[in-house]
């Protein structure tokens, strides 16, 4: 069984933890129904299969609807890089736009996700934080196996920074050098707008 990799955070639940997190969410698909006229779709939580896997299905059910923007909120400490990826790349081959919202906290995995967003519709929450980080997860076994996991973590990394840059006026050089220095880096809304993360704060 291969490790999951994550933003910073161990994605360890136990039982009744896992099944809060289900409610949560079937609470969250209930207010962001889908099929509603506002095409909003809420991301509330910990970036993994269960939380993933809903805003998918919702956002591929809105656009097979039509192709008005679809509105995206996030709140979340991170959580999986694969789902990260999951979802990144659903937002970006879907045929309409999608203007992402941060709200509270959008930190980790969900860094690219709001980045992810229509540019000039990304926005923020003026007491929002943004949170960035390098790539973690265990790394246990004999010595080939930790050499490969490290391996896949520099990988994964990379791949991360690519698609950051991409989505945002940041160098290369900028976002390595935030990921160099191994502890979390808070921003706030203004430094996320000058590094091109969004484009406007909201609620001011």
């Amino acid at each position: 069984m291969g490790r999951r990799k994550t933003m910073g955070r161990k994605v360890l639940e136990s039982k009744s933890e896992s099944k809060k997190n289900s409610e949560e969410m079937l609470q969250i698909a209930t207010v962001s129904n889908p099929s509603d006229s506002s095409r909003l779709v809420v991301l509330h939580g910990d970036v993994n299969e269960s939380s993933i896997s809903m805003v998918v299905a919702q956002m591929l059910h809105l656009a097979s609807i039509n192709h008005k923007p679809i509105h995206l909120v996030i709140s979340t400490y991170g959580g999986s890089v694969d789902e990260m990826f999951t979802l990144y790349d659903t937002i970006k081959f879907l045929p309409c736009p999608v203007h992402t919202i941060a709200l509270g906290k959008v930190m980790s995995a969900g860094v690219l996700l709001l980045a992810s967003g229509t540019k000039g519709r990304r926005m923020i929450g003026k007491n929002a934080r943004v949170m960035i980080h390098p790539v973690s997860g265990g790394a246990g076994g004999n010595v080939f196996e930790v050499m490969a996991e490290s391996k896949e973590h520099k990988r994964l990394q990379d791949q991360m920074v690519d698609a950051i840059v991409g989505e945002t006026r940041s160098t290369r050089e900028q976002i390595e050098k935030i990921m160099k220095r191994g502890h979390d880096v808070y921003l706030l809304p203004e430094e996320a707008i000058k590094m091109g993360i969004v484009d406007k704060i909201i609620g001011v």
